[in-house]
């Protein structure tokens, strides 16, 4: 599946996912002075392959809104604690990478304790893959950074 960011003025930006079968969804998408939020996610999803949260379950054919409209094949994919440890993980970086202190200790905090109070298992992010992620994020970052209005960034989940 090709995402495609899509810088905007300043307050949305728009991303837009088209599966291999060439069908697509799309919704606003807030801008934030940082990477956005689904480009967080797209790192998580990308490095760690978790197929059971938020772009496994578009590339199987839900679409984006409020909430997910899903089809037969996304709900079959859907993972409700992938989606809350993506999203624990995904919230942790995007605080990391605002402070500047994008390091594995505060990572494994951070996401330790939004997972205590999901109730919900920590994932095992070993420093390997944490450097990984840190890796794509602080690309993804910069090259959005760089963006004018109207330009775009495209990746393959």
């Amino acid at each position: 599946m090709e995402i495609t960011f899509t810088k905007g003025s300043g307050k949305y930006g728009t991303l837009k996912c088209t599966r291999n079968d060439h069908s697509s969804t799309e919704t606003k998408m807030p801008e934030q002075g940082i990477a956005p939020h689904d480009m967080i996610h797209f790192v998580v999803e990308k490095t760690l392959n978790i197929n059971g949260a938020f772009y496994g379950q578009l590339k199987a054919g839900a679409n984006i809104s409020f909430k997910l409209e899903h089809n037969e094949s996304s709900k079959e994919v859907a993972d409700k604690i992938e989606v809350w440890q993506t999203e624990s993980m995904v919230e942790s970086l995007q605080s990391l990478l605002w402070s500047h202190s994008l390091d594995h200790e505060n990572f494994v905090y951070l996401v330790g304790e939004a997972c205590t109070s999901r109730k919900i298992t920590q994932p095992a992010v070993s420093e390997r893959e944490f450097l990984e992620i840190k890796a794509l994020l602080l690309d993804l970052n910069t090259q959005w950074s760089d963006l004018q209005c109207g330009q775009s960034i495209k990746v393959t989940f």
